[in-house]
């Protein structure tokens, strides 16, 4: 938790108070003129039955031992001793017994706000069979105490390696509660059975020792018990000296972190000496802070860089003064009178000396059949008398110098962070909350520690938290990681489960997005020049053709609009069918032999001419699968049979030389240079399913759960096609001499839910007939590079009172957006305001880390989630202003789609048509579209190919997942 500046500036005056030798080492054997009196030190060593080495670093029994045979005097001089190299750290096994043994009355506390949200974490531990005690700047009131928790046994395990969750208890301000700001403490009475019926009693406690003078002494060493940043539990020992003993308090060197505050210090023998509280920070003679390579620090450096040079604990024996002269004024003494005169045995006292003998409880309280081990952990054992226990603690050991401690952001039990969020004031009863964390601090420091020696984290970000309503205002940390792997993975792996928590913030782990598959795959670079680039229309070599005509256009047409899968098919159909002279399309993928077989009924009729065929030049296909259906395979197949009939060009791509940048994704057809039809589908089964589903309703219900939801137009106006065929005559012409290009793609499957997500309400499916009439239109034909974007900006500002998109993909966060797509998401945000502006997204369902990614950068843009919606399968490129201007085609809002691609669509101002697709956008918005929740992004995962198909997965699609970027 954070601590209050007034506390930060006591413990730096504190600090200085004491001269410049603070970091020397003491010396124990020192004489008379040492810091402690001699005759202190020797019955601190008499107390315990200790005698000390020579350097006064080792600590051996009084008892003489048994005799040990001499080592052979055959053996050279340097091979029979034992080296010691400086100061002995060895340490015989039974600190470690006793270590595991105490670490079971030490407990992670979870500090919840009135609301049961998540403050911070602090670390606490018994010092009676029901109080709990912890620092005041972490449980600051009983209403704080009242909505936090005490969680025990929460540690890494040999058994699986992972992190487990422990027994939590709730506290008890009601019955018990002491705290005091000046000595940073705060004592609380805590409920005796756990959340699942586990024992407090089995967790032992710490019997505290009035002993000021030989507790523990300069020169000694520290060892603390914590839940650093609400990790699992974990210790700290040796090489963590005491430097001094101010008034009341100890400062030592000990390597703890933010969440550490209220944890217990500890001497050698394993009695608390102290209560861990804050930290100490190195500076220069002018009093400024001193960051690690000891220049002066600032905030923009971030709190990891300060260099921390000493922590500070409140003294036991201070703490219990304090305590005793509070008798008379607590609710109930009695509390108090067990920790002065326990009536039961502590840890220390007797669960240390006879382990076995201690409790009839497992680690998390409940009762067992067996003895346990002496460290606390679950033990087995053979016939030949050799024992094995489970370890449930974290150990580390630093040789030498110890680095400085990693200090946590607002929002965790930190040691230190009164230095970047001094929040409370010593004057006022009632301390204020503290304020969420920092979650530009927190992610760096999550990068540091989450990711140390781990290279299976690829990459930490800011994110928000999702739940089975929606996305929340909560931030998260989204870790991405090469693959989700379970517990058991884990373990065998040796890779510890990432924390839920950190600092604050959820975690939450994501598998890798199809970049990052792609990255692993063939390598940063390469990767680079597969995935879409942004160029400006400059670099790219398009030219529109002489006699385009794009000009708004107000005369009697026949328009026949209608949606797939309700009627695309049948409609597309008989418009092929209808042909008499020539066909001029443009289409991005095609891949379905029903309508290559359509298209050549149609080209060998008598008098038929010319079938022309302009199309995307990147196959997409899977390298190691040659067999998978694309464009050039329908081609081949149709040469034969058409021979002169068939022309057809392949539209050289790239961001710098190419006709267009990444994608020719065009869907049109031009008939007779009279009619034309007009698409957001391409000519695939997902976009074009070869059914016709009017009158039954069971297999609409399969199709919209299973296809793509798409937007048509057929148009019959001679000036309308003229302006396509011309556009798609001057593409062909430029492309003659290019050649499908085959690009390097890994194998990579899917593997997802087994249904589609259902909607928020039962859904209820209509079927959309045709819309068919021979009227005035006022249209407009859309082209890029030529005239999209600007349009569609002036569209957007014309909105009074409502803007729905449907649109199937959103590949750029608008942040990240320059230039005029960037004015675009800019004037749909402004319309937020005082328009219903609702936007439905396909959101990548077959990538849902990058889908998440691009919805939470619609919510870091400022839109409103609760306006947002995700549907499975939307191949839509659809928008209705005011229930009067329709738009629909092929165009993305992307940035490519909207600049450097090349994309057609149609703006019609005319109410009833708007009308039309509007009670089709609502549709989708009540029955297949869901508002995006934690379940969306689970269950889905994406996997490299070894050669085979996995169980239960599908080929990843490639050339739809390059459509929507």
């Amino acid at each position: 938790m954070l601590l209050d500046q007034s506390i930060v500036d006591e413990i730096k005056s504190r600090w200085e108070s004491y001269g410049g030798d603070r970091l020397k080492p003491r010396d124990l054997t020192a004489t008379k003129t040492s810091v402690k009196p001699i005759d202190a030190i020797d019955a601190f060593w008499r107390k315990r039955a200790i005698a000390p080495s020579a350097d006064g670093r080792e600590f051996r029994s009084i008892t003489p031992a048994a005799p040990v045979p001499m080592e052979s005097t055959s053996l050279p001089a340097d091979i029979r001793a034992e080296r010691v190299l400086g100061t002995s750290d060895l340490l015989e096994v039974v600190f470690l017994e006793a270590a595991l043994s105490v670490a079971r009355t030490v407990a992670r506390i979870r500090v919840g706000t009135a609301i049961g949200s998540l403050l911070g974490w602090g670390t606490g531990f018994l010092v009676s069979p029901r109080l709990l005690l912890t620092n005041w700047h972490v449980l600051k009131t009983e209403d704080v105490a009242r909505t936090s928790t005490a969680e025990f046994g929460y540690e890494t395990r040999l058994g699986d390696l992972a992190a487990r969750n422990g027994a939590i208890f709730k506290l008890r301000p009601d019955l018990f509660f002491l705290s005091d700001r000046a000595l940073d403490f705060a004592l609380v009475a805590i409920e005796g059975s756990g959340n699942g019926g586990e024992n407090l009693s089995g967790f032992g406690f710490n019997a505290l020792i009035d002993d000021d003078e030989t507790l523990i002494i300069k020169g000694q060493f520290a060892n603390i018990i914590q839940h650093p940043s609400g990790q699992p539990k974990q210790l700290a020992f040796r090489q963590n000296e005491v430097i001094e003993k101010p008034e009341s308090f100890l400062h030592y060197r000990t390597d703890t972190a933010p969440g550490s505050s209220g944890a217990p210090v500890f001497n050698d023998q394993w009695q608390v000496v102290a209560l861990h509280r804050a930290g100490v920070w190195a500076t220069n003679d002018a009093g400024q802070i001193l960051a690690m390579d000891n220049t002066v620090w600032n905030e923009a450096m971030g709190e990891e860089r300060i260099k921390w040079i000493s922590n500070e604990g409140v003294r036991v024996p201070s703490l219990l003064r304090i305590w005793r002269s509070k008798v008379g004024s607590v609710r109930d003494n009695s509390y108090l009178e067990e920790v002065f005169s326990p009536k039961t045995s502590s840890v220390t006292e007797e669960m240390i000396a006879n382990p076995s003998r201690h409790s009839s409880s497992d680690l998390n309280g409940k009762p067992r059949e067996t003895v346990i081990a002496p460290a606390g952990g679950v033990t087995s054992s053979a016939s030949d008398g050799v024992a094995t226990w489970t370890i449930p603690l974290k150990v580390s050991i630093a040789l030498g110098d110890l680095p400085a401690p990693v200090v946590s952001g607002a929002g965790v039990g930190s040691s230190s962070t009164g230095v970047l969020n001094a929040i409370d004031s010593a004057t006022g009863p009632e301390p204020k909350a503290t304020p969420a964390p920092d979650m530009e601090t927190t992610l760096r420091r999550a990068r540091e520690i989450l990711g140390k020696g781990r290279d299976d984290i690829l990459r930490i970000r800011a994110g928000w938290e999702f739940d089975e309503n929606g996305v929340t205002d909560r931030r998260a940390l989204v870790v991405v990681v090469k693959r989700k792997r379970s517990l058991a993975d884990l373990a065998r792996a040796g890779v510890t489960e990432l924390p839920s928590n950190f600092e604050g913030y959820p975690v939450e782990v994501m598998g890798p997005s199809v970049q990052d598959m792609l990255r692993l795959a063939v390598g940063p670079s390469r990767a680079e020049s597969l995935m879409p680039a942004s160029v400006s229309p400059e670099e790219i070599t398009y030219k529109p053709p002489v006699g385009l005509s794009l000009e708004e256009v107000r005369d009697t047409m026949h328009v026949v609009a209608h949606v797939s899968p309700d009627a695309g098919w049948p409609t597309l159909k008989a418009f092929i069918g209808d042909a008499r002279e020539t066909l001029v399309g443009a289409m991005y993928e095609f891949t379905a032999p029903y309508i290559r077989d359509v298209l050549v009924a149609a080209a060998k009729k008598n008098g038929f001419k010319k079938l022309t065929l302009v199309l995307d030049s990147n196959r997409g296909s899977v390298k190691n699968d040659p067999n998978v259906p694309d464009s050039e395979a329908m081609i081949r197949a149709m040469e034969p049979v058409l021979r002169k009939k068939l022309d057809t060009a392949w539209v050289k791509l790239g961001s710098v030389n190419g006709w267009v940048n990444h994608d020719y994704h065009i869907k049109v057809l031009v008939r007779d240079a009279e009619a034309f039809w007009l698409s957001s589908g391409n000519w695939k089964e997902s976009g074009q399913p070869e059914a016709d589903p009017a009158g039954d309703d069971e297999l609409l219900k399969r199709l919209l759960l299973k296809n793509n939801r798409e937007w048509h137009a057929v148009i019959e106006h001679r000036g309308l096609a003229t302006a396509y065929q011309t556009a798609i005559l001057g593409d062909y012409e430029a492309n003659l001499n290019t050649r499908p290009q085959e690009p390097e793609l890994p194998g990579l499957f899917f593997v997802g839910p087994t249904a589609p997500l259902r909607s928020e309400a039962a859904p209820v499916y209509r079927h959309f007939v045709p819309f068919d009439e021979c009227r005035e239109f006022v249209v407009r034909p859309l082209l890029t590079p030529d005239n999209y974007v600007d349009t569609v900006i002036d569209l957007v500002k014309s909105g009074q009172n409502s803007v729905l998109i449907q649109n199937q993909s959103l590949a750029m966060p608008p942040a990240q957006a320059d230039g005029r797509y960037r004015v675009l998401w800019e004037t749909i945000l402004k319309k937020q305001r005082n328009c219903d502006v609702r936007l439905i997204f396909r959101v990548q369902d077959r990538d849902p880390t990058g889908g998440r990614e691009m919805f939470e950068a619609l919510k870091d843009y400022g839109f409103d989630p609760k306006r947002i919606k995700k549907q499975t399968g939307c191949h839509t490129k659809g928008m209705i202003v005011d229930g009067r201007h329709v738009l629909l085609g092929s165009h993305n809002l992307t940035n490519m789609g909207a600049t450097t691609n090349r994309d057609a669509s149609l703006l019609f101002d005319d109410v009833q048509l708007a009308t039309y697709f509007g009670e089709i956008f609502e549709h989708d918005w009540e029955n297949l579209a869901q508002t995006v929740t934690a379940q969306a992004w689970r269950g889905s995962e994406l996997m490299l190919g070894d050669g085979s198909q996995p169980e239960g997965a599908e080929l990843f699609d490639w050339k739809a997942w390059f459509e929507a970027q």
